[in-house]
């Protein structure tokens, strides 16, 4: 893609700016045409989403793509997903994705190193073990003075021993690190960097070593974390640490996130989370949300997939996003060739999902958009084939575009603040997935807000339900595993053992045996119990009869 084509389609956003914006190429793209492109966006405020400008790189390696749509959307905007990408994912040519050299060996070299952390004596603080460690001669160093003829940068001057008030056996910490080892502190600025950061650490006096095993042993009453400015002596030893995980993502330098992020399943490709409610999937620059969001939390909550795995990212990434006072099954991208996978899953609509809230009255049931189980699994939901209720079908656009939701009732419970006195629990499960779509449909279609809804309840009376934040799961999921059903990943699965395959019914085969599934489910979470109980006993005592009628 020439120059004038960018600025052409630059042009065309300018005057033009929507969500969606798609352009035909009359030649190969290239990354570096994504590349400034995507600069462009984040000048001129725009957020494109990491996971398709990622979803197209990594089809760029190996063949050029002929036609590619970029889904733009602010901040506010984000529950859908429009891209296009060529029909078939092949595997083996993701290999080149992987950075050559080390850097890749390294990741793989850092997570198994951190996973066998508790081999290695513990730092200052928790959190931080130490991976090697020097001595300092009991009679004191012999010669201070390493770089001689004077080059700039390079060992320990006449001129800074003089400066420092050094000798032999009243040494500061950079220099001792410099003589100690000079190959990996070449120069004064490389060791005080490494004191800054908080990878020094001394213990004064000699270490014992452990008669068992024969490894020094540091007495943490002895130890301090080394500063810039601390003096060390004949005997002192010096330890190297390092910030681990214990099996989780290396490279981390931030401390983990104050909230649990439970993992639902897991393998080395994708996994699935269960984001609490409150909790932002991205940190956003103008909501402040910080190391409160799951993308913090992912590298802390997941391991690193075992060496060999192709194509991996360095940090795992959500493939979508739930709102964030609504909480729910959350997927999760551990490589490249899965994230396109689950993306275009999501744009055929493949990935079904369902929902379950409490809302604010009675919705209506009219017979006309009444259907059967069957009728709503040929409508594209996911329903047990077997399942006898009836369901209601919600076909209104949002945003001028088409919005399908299909519904039912689970449980009324009396209430002595909600509207008609009934608060009723339903399940959802959205065809489409529109900003807000489940929350805007039942309160401008139903006229049932969600409780909790602190947007779309209206206000009023609604307000007295508000404070316990909003009572919207995403309970279930089903879809395909995006690297088992291929070639090279059939058969990976197929000599995986029994416990792992299945993975405790996570994992299933469809009838015919074709595809590798996934279904996962959780409980709602106790609030929703606790809030339904507690609204029906205060009717009890103070309304009168209760009203529970269950449909099933």
């Amino acid at each position: 893609m020439r120059r004038i084509e960018v600025l052409a389609i630059l042009m065309m956003m300018s005057l033009h700016p929507p969500f969606m914006f798609a352009f035909q190429l009359s030649s190969p793209l290239k990354m570096r045409s994504i590349t400034t492109l995507s600069n462009y966006l984040r000048r001129s405020h725009w957020q494109h989403s990491p996971l398709q400008l990622c979803s197209i790189r990594s089809h760029c390696y190996d063949k050029p793509i002929k036609y590619s749509t970029i889904r733009l959307f602010t901040t506010s905007r984000s529950d859908d997903i429009d891209l296009d990408l060529p029909h078939k994912i092949d595997y083996s040519s993701m290999r080149n994705a992987d950075k050559k050299g080390t850097e890749v060996d390294s990741f793989f070299d850092d997570a198994e190193r951190d996973a066998n952390c508790i081999q290695y004596p513990k730092g200052i603080p928790e959190g931080f073990y130490i991976i090697k460690h020097y001595s300092v001669p009991s009679h004191g160093f012999e010669n201070l003075v390493t770089n001689v003829d004077g080059t700039e940068g390079f060992g320990v001057t006449q001129e800074e021993v003089d400066r420092l008030d050094i000798n032999n056996a009243n040494v500061t910490l950079p220099i001792a690190l410099m003589l100690l080892d000079s190959e990996e502190y070449p120069s004064l600025s490389r060791a005080r960097k490494s004191c800054r950061k908080g990878y020094i650490i001394i213990h004064r006096g000699p270490l014992s070593f452990n008669e068992e095993t024969g490894q020094p042993e540091f007495n943490r009453e002895k130890c301090i974390r080394g500063r810039v400015g601390d003096r060390v002596y004949p005997g002192d030893a010096i330890g190297i640490q390092v910030r681990m995980h214990g099996g989780y993502y290396p490279g981390m330098e931030s401390t983990k996130p104050s909230f649990d992020l439970p993992v639902i399943y897991e393998d080395d490709h994708f996994a699935i989370v269960n984001k609490p409610a409150g909790v932002a999937v991205y940190s956003q620059r103008k909501q402040s949300h910080g190391m409160l969001s799951i993308r913090a939390a992912l590298p802390f909550a997941l391991r690193p997939p075992k060496r060999g795995t192709l194509a991996i990212i360095r940090r795992p990434v959500s493939v979508h996003r739930l709102d964030k006072p609504t909480s729910g099954l959350l997927l999760v991208a551990k490589t490249k060739p899965a994230m396109v996978h689950l993306t275009r899953q999501f744009v055929q609509r493949r990935i079904k999902k369902t929902y379950t809230a409490i809302l604010n009255g009675i919705p209506s049931e009219p017979i006309e958009t009444s259907m059967s189980a069957q009728e709503a699994i040929e409508f594209g939901v996911d329903i047990d084939p077997k399942d006898e209720n009836r369901w209601q079908l919600i076909d209104e656009s949002l945003d001028e575009k088409s919005a399908s939701t299909v519904w039912r009732p689970l449980k009324y419970v009396k209430s002595l603040k909600a509207t008609d006195g009934i608060l009723t629990l339903v399940e959802l499960k959205p065809k489409t997935g529109r900003y807000h779509q489940l929350r805007r449909h039942m309160a401008w279609v139903k006229n049932c807000p969600i409780i909790g809804d602190t947007t779309y309840d209206g206000g009023g009376d609604a307000m007295s339900l508000r404070g316990r934040g909003l009572f919207l799961s995403s309970n279930k999921v089903s879809l395909e595993h995006p690297y088992y059903n291929s070639p090279e990943g059939r058969r990976e699965w197929e000599s995986l053992p029994e416990t792992e395959k299945w993975a405790n019914g996570v994992i299933s085969l469809s009838e015919d045996g074709s595809t590798v599934q996934v279904h996962a489910s959780i409980d709602l979470p106790n609030k929703f119990y606790n809030f339904l109980a507690n609204e029906g006993e205060r009717y009890e005592i103070l309304g009168g009869e209760p009203y529970r009628n269950d449909p099933e």
